[in-house]
């Protein structure tokens, strides 16, 4: 483990005593309240005639999930472990609607319908807010996290604007930690599959002292890596390579006071999840979007650098390398590629939360304090091809790679890195009160993150090569209040309103090693100079000024429902939700080109907060049989949808209106002891007009990225006695109608339908408590794709990572 700095020792301290002092204030002479659960959930799950009724928290309080009017899919720690869940992506498996798009482990955006951030900045906070236990994450490069020792996971589909610590416009997903006890139990868990694959894992609990819980767990990941490199001496990629550690430290001196402090530390070590692209030569057509290249076809645009080779990307690779064929286009394997240089990850991440909850009188407080450090750097070499090592400065000429006679090396194509370091602090104060009719939450929300970025977007065979630096600093603070006023026991009003106000302030500084040409946008000035004279002669204005970057933003969401509830077994409801996400700054990895596009640039950095308003109606139902049934039909309308488009080598982030409309659904059943069926399925359209494609001229409408119309998934789970021990089989499948990655959906970014399946069987012997299984993951080895990026423009190739092959495990698990 890295050492901390002692400006960081210094910030948890100030941390942990910030919480302490809060919680100071509820003490003289006050009698306390039971520690409650989290605010995503509560651990208990009572059975109630041979079902289930999953408590939530969700509202602040506990309430059985089929009594709470908002969308919800819950997955328990049995569901987790049987799904072989390891990692935040893989939770999609199971939940309607949900979706990610990452090109790495340290890149991950969650997409609930179709509402999503698609720009790769680091900087951005994306509409989908991820928590665990108590804490937020900013940034995409936390979202994507090692999944273990979970009591659950929940998602809450649709604006969560009124009580949750952080603004969402999508929704929420929430991981909750299984929490400590009085008494000593854990266990261990150990796999093996495909590829090396070996992932341990385990957690033990009991008291340490009198009222005193504590829990330890942690987990330890690797593999060789699914993506064949097929130049000699080269690793594979996409490998897994990080471990994990938590630790949970509750104390409760008496039933009316709780405290606990979680703490979590998270590294990966050059984990080889860097430019796992698959080679798709793309070329742009007239409205310079990016389109396949067949075998015999010849890319005009980049004829100049390929020599008029057909297939050829821009640095004139065709994907044949000694006989095999890496070019997926034209035959070539999705999991196999023909690559030089050494990519990856290295992240280190540590979080501290510190959560009380007390009583004041006739008021429940929560005081949750929490601290965050992140440190990454990405790095993006050998971009699907065979690569001479870059130098900045040197020209190249293809012939005989260093040391690899037989195989031939190009210009490098893309040399693309980020750096991120940052630190958060937030402090979140809420109360909560029944009064006659009425239940109410009302509360404080503040938080600080600072961040400092590098990052390089070059390609260097056609003479680009920029490095870029920038600061981002952001202040927020937020108030709230929700009542629900009770009618009777068959009519309930649910009011709900939160006030925010952010202040952001950037600094971002760009060279590009070539031209000479430099860009600065911060609070002291806006500009750029441009030695090559192409900028000036535009004869346009930079209408930008320091203001621009140091903003204030302020918002004001609501909530408002009716729920009617004929009869115990049945909730209807009726909501409107208004979320918003602060506006903020689009800082490129790379530097625009001389010109016009300078100007532009400088003048679109900038951009305001959406706002999405949600009309929903639903359905949650108690079936005969053991059965469950939740409907969900939906509204939305968004005013000022922050769209992200690539405009040349230049990341932007462009308001746009937006509409969706959708219907979901989730059935589950036990018919019969021991036999567990789940079904969704979810209907979706969506249009954003005025979506200006890169050549400046044409306008489209589109559907919202990563919004199929149709998707659904299936469970089943089967378990039964035998002599020898308790069996069980399962399968689940997932299945997706055609999309597109991208708001601007650029032919090659579109993914046509797909199914998943998977399959797995376990087994636990009589009189032992240990648990065996063996799993299979996409059984019929699909190639679909988790992330599809055009770069016709920059390289003459389409950055697709596709996910995994057929993989198959066998895990042990033992309880003590």
């Amino acid at each position: 483990m890295r050492a901390f700095s002692g400006t960081q020792r210094a910030a948890a301290h100030r941390l942990i005593m910030a919480g302490l002092l809060t919680g100071a204030a509820f003490a003289p002479g006050i009698a306390f309240a039971a520690d409650t659960p989290t605010p995503a959930a509560a651990d208990a799950i009572a059975p109630t005639g041979g079902t289930t009724d999953i408590v939530v928290t969700a509202q602040r309080r506990e309430q059985k999930l089929k009594d709470v009017g908002i969308a919800i899919t819950v997955l328990d720690k049995e569901t987790i472990h049987d799904l072989n869940i390891t990692n935040a992506t893989d939770v999609v498996r199971a939940i309607p609607s949900l979706r990610f798009n990452a090109y790495a482990s340290s890149q991950v955006v969650f997409n609930i319908r179709g509402v999503s951030m698609t720009s790769y900045g680091d900087e951005q906070e994306p509409p989908i807010a991820v928590y665990q236990d108590d804490s937020y994450s900013s940034s995409m490069s936390t979202a994507g996290f090692p999944i273990f020792d979970l009591a659950r996971t929940e998602a809450l589909r649709g604006p969560q604007g009124t009580l949750f610590g952080r603004n969402a416009t999508g929704g929420a997903v929430q991981f909750i930690s299984a929490q400590p006890k009085d008494i000593t139990e854990g266990y261990l868990s150990l796999t093996y599959g495909r590829y090396n694959e070996t992932i341990a894992e385990g957690a033990i609990s009991g008291q340490l002292a009198k009222n005193f819980d504590v829990r330890v767990s942690g987990l330890y990941d690797r593999d060789d890596g699914y993506i064949k490199d097929i130049i000699p001496g080269t690793k594979n990629r996409g490998a897994n390579n990080h471990w994990a550690l938590r630790g949970i430290f509750k104390w409760t001196p008496s039933t009316d006071f709780s405290a606990k402090l979680t703490l979590r530390y998270t590294e990966a070590d050059h984990e080889r999840q860097g430019a796992m692209y698959t080679f798709s030569p793309s070329c742009p057509n007239a409205q310079l979007q990016g389109v396949n290249l067949g075998p015999n076809q010849v890319c005009n645009y980049w004829s100049a650098y390929n020599g008029g080779t057909p297939g050829a990307m821009g640095t004139g690779f065709n994907g044949l390398v000694n006989g095999q064929n890496v070019n997926v286009l034209t035959g070539g394997s999705p999991w196999k590629i023909a690559a030089t240089g050494d990519p990856g990850v290295d992240r280190q991440f540590f979080g501290a939360t510190y959560r009380m909850d007390a009583k004041l009188g006739m008021f429940d407080l929560t005081s949750i304090t929490d601290y965050q450090y992140t440190n990454k750097f990405y790095n993006e070499l050998g971009d699907s091809q065979p690569e001479f090592p870059y130098v900045q400065g040197a020209t190249y000429t293809p012939g005989p790679c260093p040391g690899i006679a037989t195989i031939t090396c190009y210009a490098p194509g893309t040399i693309f890195n980020q750096k991120f370091k940052s630190n958060q602090f937030s402090e979140e104060v809420h109360a909560s009160t029944s009064f006659g009719k009425n239940y109410l939450v009302f509360g404080a929300f503040a938080m600080s993150i600072e961040s400092h970025f590098h990052a390089q977007y070059a390609t260097p065979f056609d003479q680009y090569d920029p490095q870029v630096d920038f600061y981002q600093r952001t202040r927020s603070v937020a108030v709230f209040a929700q009542d629900e006023y009770k009618f009777d026991d068959q009519f309930k009003l649910i009011l709900g309103a939160r006030y925010w106000h952010d202040n952001k302030l950037g600094c971002y500084n760009g060279a590009e090693y070539w031209t000479g040409f430099t860009i600065h946008y911060c609070p002291d000035s806006v500009g750029y100079n441009d030695p090559t004279g192409n900028t000036q002669a535009t004869g346009n204005a930079v209408t930008a000024t320091g203001k621009d970057a140091d903003q204030n933003y302020s918002g004001l969401t609501a909530r408002a429902e009716l729920d009617y509830k004929p009869s115990t077994a049945t909730l209807i409801y009726a909501s409107y939700n208004r979320g918003s996400k602060s506006g903020g700054f689009s800082f490129s990895t790379g530097t625009p080109t001389p010109g016009q596009a300078v100007l532009d640039t400088l003048n679109g950095i900038a951009f305001r907060p959406e706002v999405l308003d949600d009309y929903e109606i639903g359905l949650k139902a108690t079936l005969p049989m053991h059965s469950s049934l939740n409907l969900a039909a939906y509204y939305y309308n968004y005013h000022n949808y922050q769209a992200f488009a690539q405009v040349g080598y230049v990341q932007e982030i462009r308001n746009l209106p937006a509409k969706a409309r959708g219907i979901e659904a989730e059935f589950m059943t036990v018919p019969i002891p021991g036999l567990t069926l789940k079904l969704n399925a979810a209907w979706e359209s969506s249009d954003v007009p005025n979506v200006l494609l890169p050549d400046g001229v044409t306008v489209v409408t589109h559907d919202l990225p990563q919004a199929p119309h149709w998707s659904g998934g299936a469970f089943v789970h089967y378990e039964f006695e035998t002599s020898a021990g308790i069996a069980s089989v399962q399968a689940d499948a997932l299945a997706q109608s055609h999309m597109c990655f991208t708001l601007l959906c650029a032919p090659v970014e579109e993914e046509r339908g797909y199914t998943i399946e998977n399959a797995r069987i376990g087994f636990s012997p009589k009189g032992t408590n240990l648990d065996l299984a063996v799993y299979v993951n996409n059984i019929f080895n699909r190639a679909y794709r988790n992330y599809a990026y055009d770069g016709s423009l920059y390289s003459g190739a389409t950055q697709s990572v596709f996910a995994r092959p057929r993989t198959w495990g066998i895990n042990a698990r033992v309880h003590f």
